[in-house]
């Protein structure tokens, strides 16, 4: 499917810096996100809030990599 520029809503066009840090970024998060939850789970037992708060960690990771990888396509020059 080949996206022209006045179709601008549907797709961001990004760097490819822009696109790798998100995506590192996004990785980054999902693994502090999981290493919290597995940490209060077995060592902490510090509580409810704690859960919620590594959980929308994992989420907002999530959301990161689907963006950059969905939502986003590179610049191609001709």
């Amino acid at each position: 499917m080949d996206f022209k520029l006045h179709n601008l809503p549907y797709h961001v066009i990004i760097n490819v810096e822009m696109r790798n840090f998100l995506k590192i970024a996004g990785f980054t998060l999902i693994a502090v996100g999981t290493i919290g939850l597995l940490l209060n789970e077995f060592v902490w037992d510090a509580g409810t809030s704690l859960t919620i708060i590594f959980a929308v960690v994992n989420f907002v990771g999530l959301v990161n990599l689907a963006f950059a990888h969905f939502g986003m396509r590179e610049i191609k020059t001709d």
